[in-house]
């Protein structure tokens, strides 16, 4: 145990604002697939 250390969650992307974006770009490369363009952002 370290008592100068304190853990916590990562909660970074629980704006409003970040998870609009995260929609916004989803949105977009869900519709250049039905394009027939490749995804700017590919999940493997």
């Amino acid at each position: 145990k370290m008592p100068n250390v304190v853990l916590a969650p990562h909660i970074g992307s629980a704006t409003f604002e970040t998870r609009s974006a995260m929609a916004r770009i989803a949105a977009t490369d869900v519709y250049r697939y039905l394009k027939g363009q490749p995804p700017l952002h590919p999940v493997s």
